[in-house]
């Protein structure tokens, strides 16, 4: 029985604790369903770092300012194939039928990516859906004229290209490494397609994947519209800010991340985020360091997305 956490009454510097007093309570399998008034990039961060591959992890945005997290810590299967594995941590496949499961690991094949390095382009038919082994990989929308627009990121496990399984097109975004090391499980469609047929868990799990994508592009592109462009890259900054009051160190992979990279996340000019940037130091939101930002002070970056 999955046990629930709604961690929004409680202030932020005391959730993370709360959260993994929580998790060490569990048995393997139980799942934690966490309800969050923000992205959780910060504890998906902390939670892979002490659990590793031994963690489900599946996020639903359902609403504004609300956010579902379901965590799931699973038990060692010393026989199970790297890429099964791989398939068992995906909440994507998470509730497939075994039988499925060890199928479709037993066809997939292994990319080794560079990071900026394609996965795959925008546009064509792509013959795999992809699952994230290791490292991190963007999802990038790419207008005509050449201009990137990042959407969101995978991490282990995260699934993606799936929408193409259910209206037979293209793919919707580029998908590009972000890390150097990572690694990409390919899935052939072909076999998901058949699987599809008969494994109604299966097919809810992508489902609710592609939803949830699709949901991500949309609040990207609303967030485009209503936003600010400094409150855009406070936006973008957000995600790697730690819940302790004042300023702390950034998460990875910020401190590396050029305004180049960051102008894309935003959907803006590096000229602009240099801009932006300039005015979220005045206003003590960021630190930086050797022309990178070191440092991130969560509640004021949380002020400069309010209405002014």
């Amino acid at each position: 029985m999955a046990m629930r956490l709604d961690v929004r009454p409680i202030p932020l510097p005391q959730r993370h604790p709360k959260i993994l007093a929580a998790l060490d309570g569990l048995a393997d399998g139980q799942p934690l369903v966490i309800v969050s008034d923000h992205e959780p990039r910060p504890l998906r961060s902390e939670l892979g770092r002490r659990y590793g591959a031994s963690l489900r992890w599946g996020q639903r945005h359902v609403g504004d300012q609300q956010w579902e997290i379901r965590v799931v810590k699973l038990a060692a299967a010393p026989d199970a194939s790297p890429a099964l594995a791989t398939l068992r941590r995906s909440d994507a496949f998470a509730d497939a039928a075994p039988e499925s499961l060890e199928n479709l690991a037993y066809f997939t094949r292994r990319a080794s990516i560079k990071r900026h390095h394609c996965v795959v382009e925008q546009g064509v038919r792509w013959p795999y859906v992809g699952v994230v082994e290791s490292g991190a990989v963007a999802a990038q929308f790419i207008t005509r004229g050449g201009l990137q627009q990042a959407i969101y990121d995978l991490f282990p496990g995260d699934a993606f290209g799936e929408t193409a399984l259910f209206d037979g097109g293209y793919t919707l975004l580029r998908y590009a490494a972000l890390t150097a090391g990572t690694t990409v499980l390919l899935v052939s469609k072909e076999r998901l397609v058949a699987a599809l047929a008969t494994d109604g868990a299966l097919r809810a799990g992508l489902e609710r994947t592609a939803a949830q994508h699709s949901r991500s592009i949309v609040d990207r592109f609303a967030g485009q519209l209503s936003l600010s462009s400094t409150a855009r890259v406070a936006a973008v900054l957000l995600p790697y800010a730690p819940p302790e009051p004042g300023l702390s160190p950034a998460f990875a992979p910020l401190p590396s991340m050029t305004q180049g990279e960051i102008a894309i996340e935003a959907g803006t000019a590096k000229e602009v985020v240099s801009r932006a940037l300039r005015r979220l130091e005045e206003a003590g939101a960021l630190e930086r360091g050797g022309g990178h930002i070191v440092k991130l002070h969560r509640e004021k970056l949380m002020q400069a997305l309010e209405p002014s």
